[in-house]
């Protein structure tokens, strides 16, 4: 009886005590105490609140960076090498609108290259001083400002929030945001620049604002305020008498918490002012009903501990005794260190485990594509692809693109898939397929596709990026939308658009359509006078260049050819026309064609209307050709043979790749290059590697076939046959009598 009350009443002491405790120690600590630990929690969670919103703005912020990097690396908005061409300053324009919609922070994007004329929205080609005078006008920046702004080193300038009148019409706060990623010590070349409206900021700090009565201040990295938005204002704040271990202020008699954070994308720095009678407030609340609510839990804990002991002690008390019995064993340690290595066995094969399946998903994802391509419609292939995570939806349509890559060239698919994810191509709107059945060909599944969606943009942008990273020319094609169960038609499109580089040459970009369905269509299409009219182009022979272009008027004229094709012919004859003209790619310009009769042209819409403008066209065109010179062709003709001299010793050097360099036909390449010289460019490009061969096999010791792989003869055989050709002598002979002259000097 003894022993069983002593444990009974140690029982019901130890619940007792751990129910009492939480109101002694509400009781043991000062008031004050937790009113201030409550008041740093508070300051913590708004802390946490403040960088969460810091990392939401950081993020869109890197979004806009390397949107930047996109811009200012894309050849197509490079306002230097589109300044003449109104075609491509279109394009340009069309681009800069794409990545307009991907950003989520500005309203306006603007990219301007220093020391030029123009700026590109992603609606117009607009001079800078006409932008910054009549459709963004400044409150407190002027033109001047933008100009000096836009040729500082730095890599990241912004300009305070300020109201911007746009288009003479409503006013709005922005906040400018200017990025070059070529800053550094030299002036930036191209700098691209964010209207932020302040009212998204604003939005995304007014819980802390609105909840708190806070103030949220957004300084630079030189303390400049960017943004206010609340009572209190920057010169009060930095006045006041700042406690940092507490994080506290006080202003005008009022006592604020203070949280900051930095933002490492841009610099800026965010800072949070909450007054501290709003925090303190429902504290005495909270502490007045929480005490309440400890004693009334006490008292009925206590008394419930007490009569479910009494009643229940026997099975608690064989309880006690079975826990106090429970001694470990000895070499308990050596059992738990067994089971704990059984453990890190069983993680690192699961680890494996999952690399493999996610491997084998890959393999068997572009499996599935590629029988899909290739027009397979069975259910349990719509199933298996469903599962591994590309579901089909029968409602919606889809639009296939085809690229091809030169011979030889080998695109990196990690970097392609990772620049579809950053311009939100992402899973749900692109698959990438790898596994086509011919060499250096990749497609891209769209899904959700219309005629009006962007997928012509983010091809272009996507094959841009390709050639940029791998140096090789790329010819695209697109479908039009066709529901999932035409997957396989939609490939063909694709396929039989791309055919049309035969007649529009390599790094071409063709949408299918009907009308370029057919054999005919290639056909149709007027190579043969697009190549007399370029070479005629190259003789500035201005009477053939104006029977040529009337001739292919007439051909347009007639009515015969469908809409979209006569669209085609008319952007070809344009582009060519104005490259051809041009003296060289170097720092000499094309001639100068009335930019007001290029844009009509692009946006023409009956065939009469395209004839009556084209008829302008050719007289602007002839008119430019009588007045250039004829020593421009030697500017030409020397640039070709640096060119050749530069690339004819890699082995994928070849004529087609020539011609594409400097925007010719390879056979008007080839008629122009010999009447100039008088040799032909194989003959040329032959001299060329023998000289380079014969200086190798003269000073090195490297073998035969090593130097025919250094000057691009990889085949030993073609390489022997074609020096002895050019010499009398295999290479062997050649260096056995250069070195066997050299002794008997």
């Amino acid at each position: 009886m003894k022993n069983k009350s002593r444990t009974f009443y140690r029982y019901i002491l130890s619940y007792a005590l751990v129910l009492i405790l939480p109101v002694a120690l509400l009781f043991l600590f000062s008031y004050s105490f937790l009113l201030n630990r409550y008041s740093q929690e508070i300051v913590v969670s708004n802390a946490q609140v403040l960088s969460q919103m810091q990392e939401s703005l950081d993020t869109q912020l890197e979004q806009l960076i390397n949107i930047s990097y996109m811009i200012q690396n894309n050849s197509v908005v490079n306002l230097r090498t589109n300044a003449g061409d109104v075609v491509a300053a279109r394009e340009a324009v069309q681009t800069l609108g794409m990545y307009n919609s991907v950003a989520t922070l500005p309203d306006v994007i603007i990219t301007y290259r220093s020391g030029t004329d123009y700026c590109f929205t992603s609606t117009t080609r607009i001079r800078y001083d006409k932008l910054f005078s009549e459709q963004l006008v400044y409150a407190s920046h002027t033109t001047e400002d933008f100009l000096r702004t836009v040729d500082r080193p730095e890599s990241i300038v912004v300009w305070p929030v300020d109201t911007v009148q746009q288009f003479g019409g409503q006013e709005t706060e922005y906040i400018t945001l200017f990025v070059s990623m070529t800053g550094g010590i030299k002036t930036p070349r191209l700098r691209t620049a964010y209207l932020i409206p302040a009212s998204r900021i604003r939005q995304s700090v007014e819980h802390i604002t609105g909840d708190y009565e806070g103030t949220v201040q957004i300084t630079d990295a030189q303390g400049e305020l960017l943004l206010g938005i609340g009572p209190v204002t920057r010169d009060e704040y930095l006045l006041s008498a700042r406690d940092g271990q507490s994080g506290k202020t006080q202003i005008q008699g009022e006592t604020y918490l203070i949280s900051s954070a930095h933002s490492s994308v841009v610099g800026w720095d965010y800072t949070v002012l909450i007054p501290a009678r709003v925090i303190e407030a429902p504290m005495y609340r909270a502490q007045r009903v929480m005490i309440l609510l400890l004693i009334a839990v006490t008292a009925a804990g206590g008394a419930a501990v007490y009569i479910f002991s009494n009643r229940q002690y026997k099975p608690l008390h064989q309880l006690t005794v079975k826990a106090l019995g429970n001694v470990p064993r000895p070499g308990a340690g050596d059992e738990m260190r067994q089971v704990e290595a059984v453990l890190d066995a069983l993680s690192q094969e699961s680890r494996a485990y999952r690399r493999t399946l996610e491997e084998s998903r890959t393999v068997l994802l572009q499996s599935g594509l590629n029988r899909l391509l290739a027009g397979e419609n069975d259910p349990r292939l719509r199933e298996e692809l469903g599962r591994i995570g590309l579901a089909l939806d029968e409602s919606a349509c889809y639009r296939v693109a085809v690229l091809e890559f030169e011979r030889g060239a080998v695109p990196d698919i990690s970097r392609a898939e990772s620049f579809m994810s950053s311009v939100s191509f992402g899973w749900r709107d692109a698959v990438l397929c790898t596994s086509l059945p011919g060499e250096g060909t990749l497609a891209v599944l769209f899904s959700n596709a219309s005629l009006d969606d962007a997928a012509k943009d983010s091809l272009n942008s996507l094959k841009n990026y390709l050639e940029e990273t791998g140096g090789a020319v790329i010819t695209a094609g697109l479908s039009l939308p066709c529901p999932s169960m035409e997957i396989g038609t939609a490939y063909s499109q694709a396929v039989r658009a791309m055919q049309f580089k035969l007649v529009r040459g390599s790094g071409c970009l063709v949408v299918y359509s009907s009308d370029l369905d057919a054999a005919a269509s290639l056909q149709d299409y007027p190579q043969e006078q697009m190549e007399r009219l370029q070479w005629h182009l190259l003789q500035l022979d201005a009477e053939n260049v104006r029977g040529m272009l009337r001739q292919i008027l007439g051909g347009i004229g007639k009515g015969a050819l469908p809409f979209n094709m006569v669209r085609m012919i008319c952007f070809d004859v344009i582009n060519m026309t104005v490259r051809t003209l041009s003296f060289s790619r170097s720092n000499q310009e094309a001639p100068a064609v009335q930019s007001e009769t290029l844009e009509q042209l692009i946006s023409f819409n009956t065939v009469p209307e395209l004839t009556r403008l084209l008829e302008q066209f050719v007289e602007e065109t002839c008119a430019s050709v009588q007045t250039m010179q004829k020593n421009s062709r030697d500017d030409r003709l020397r640039e070709m043979k640096d060119y050749i001299r530069d690339n004819c010793f890699d082995d994928l050097f070849s004529l087609q790749a020539l011609a594409d360099h400097f925007g010719l036909t390879p056979s008007n390449l080839s008629h122009y290059f010999k009447n100039s010289t008088g040799q032909g460019i194989l003959e040329y490009v032959q001299t060329l590697r023998k000289e380079e061969a014969c200086r190798l096999l003269d000073h090195t010791d490297e073998p035969v076939q090593r130097v025919g792989q250094r000057v691009g003869m990889p085949n030993v055989s073609s390489f022997i046959r074609s020096f002895k050709q050019q010499t009398g002598m295999t290479p062997g002979q050649y260096r056995r009598q250069a070195r066997s002259g050299v002794a008997e000097d």
